[in-house]
């Protein structure tokens, strides 16, 4: 019953933004690491420039829910299993709750279409976004940090960077005022799987030049490594000579002497 109730307040929500295009939104696991403590700044900051917040649904779950929640809420979250500590705008005391609505979990996919226009995403901690690349394949504007994990979006024109909380404002403001422009084929192709798997394939691909070069290094170090091993038998193979020499020295020593002994005169009785 609680699950039904939830999906049946999301979908009423959808509806509700789908009249209005400039809809902001964010979907990923409810972390700190996501760049929760930062969505709270910019929200501050947004609100120091422009004299309100931002309207923003959050979408997902997870171990920080309820800590997150709390913070965006106006309260002060606790030490959670994190070892997270926020105090929310740096204060000690109970804040105005921000515009902010959570919305539970939800396939990125459903959100496609004009319900949301601007996505959201402050993590610093990606490797490649894949909910970034599904905003952009849907057209949305997409607002993120100028971040090595994002270099791969700056060539999208819907795509909007920035590089400070002022930047982000900036940003922000443009992607409420206008329409995302729309991808061309080439770069939508770029989205694609089929491109994704080429990507890797040609990460991973050795030109004629470094594929050479690797063979001179390999066989340098086979030399060496054959040259060593002539040493060490040559070493083991003198010693071996010299313990067989003395033994034969020590054997024809010991044979001369037993000989001597052996051809002395017996005493005269």
């Amino acid at each position: 019953l609680k699950e039904g109730l939830r999906r049946a307040t999301t979908k009423k929500a959808l509806k509700e933004k789908s009249a209005d295009r400039r809809g902001v939104y964010f979907i990923g696991k409810l972390l700190w690491a996501k760049g929760f403590d930062l969505l709270l700044e910019l929200e501050t900051y947004y609100r120091h420039k422009t004299g309100e917040h931002f309207d923003i649904d959050i979408y997902g779950s997870g171990p920080d829910e309820e800590e997150i929640k709390r913070a965006f809420n106006g309260g002060l979250s606790e030490e959670g299993n994190g070892g997270i500590l926020y105090s929310f705008m740096g204060s000690s005391r109970q804040q105005q709750p921000l515009p902010v609505n959570f919305m539970g979990r939800l396939d990125h996919s459903k959100l496609a279409g004009d319900f949301y226009s601007v996505f959201v995403n402050p993590s610093l901690t990606e490797v490649l976004c894949t909910t970034t690349a599904e905003a952009i394949a849907m057209g949305k504007w997409v607002v993120i940090p100028s971040h090595p994990s994002n270099a791969f979006f700056e060539q999208f024109p819907n795509c909007l960077m920035y590089r400070s909380r002022r930047g982000f404002v900036s940003q922000l403001k443009t992607a409420l005022e206008n329409d995302p422009p729309p991808l061309s084929d080439e770069l939508a192709q770029l989205l694609s799987w089929d491109a994704a798997t080429m990507r890797v394939v040609t990460a991973a691909a050795i030109s004629e030049r470094n594929a050479a070069r690797s063979h001179r290094i390999n066989r340098a170090k086979e030399g060496k490594t054959l040259k060593m091993k002539k040493v060490i038998s040559g070493f083991f193979n003198t010693a071996s000579s010299k313990e067989e020499s003395s033994a034969v020295s020590n054997h024809v020593a010991s044979y001369g002497s037993i000989n001597a002994t052996a051809t002395k005169p017996l005493p005269v009785q």
